[in-house]
């Protein structure tokens, strides 16, 4: 096997063990990084990080392992996540391939977009249409907190993606 192959592989095999922690971290029973009842969602900020710089292959991959992780803990496990989060994986690596830069902004303001989509997303498919009252007050109370809260963290895992790549650089 060439060396490239074995950094490259070695890589990918980082990305999915932290895909993996992150998935511990977001799932733990205890409120695991809860602030007034709002969760962190590091799934969706991982994909959209990872997205960047693997570019739109890899991030769709990814996208869609983090998603189906979601789907497991989640109660309906229909597949949502994963196939909304493939897309933003493939989006995210499209966006920076064709019209934009990769840097710390960038990254603030896809997972700034990519949460507020899933937020919404979220709302309409399985709060209204299942015709639960006060969707208004989930929205503004929990999920809209989350996503904001979420977004937060954006620095730490961008940076963090960010040495992983420059440790694994393949050289030409």
């Amino acid at each position: 096997m060439r060396k490239q192959t074995k950094i490259l592989l070695a890589r990918r095999g980082i990305f999915a063990l932290l895909i993996l922690a992150a998935y511990l971290v977001q799932s733990a029973v205890g409120g695991t990084l809860e602030f007034f009842g709002v969760r962190a969602w590091f799934l969706l900020t991982f994909t959209v990080c990872l997205g960047l710089f693997e570019r739109e292959t890899a991030g769709a991959a990814f996208g869609l392992f983090a998603g189906a992780l979601w789907d497991f803990i989640s109660p309906s496990g229909d597949g949502f996540h994963a196939l909304l989060f493939m897309a933003i994986g493939a989006a995210c690596g499209i966006l920076i391939n064709t019209i934009m830069r990769n840097n710390l902004v960038t990254a603030f303001l896809l997972n700034g977009i990519a949460h507020l989509l899933y937020v919404s997303l979220y709302i309409v498919f399985f709060v209204l249409a299942e015709g639960v009252d006060s969707a208004g007050w989930l929205f503004v109370r929990y999920y809209l907190p989350s996503a904001v809260f979420s977004v937060l963290f954006t620095p730490v895992i961008y940076l963090l993606v960010r040495a992983v790549m420059n440790r694994t650089k393949l050289r030409r």
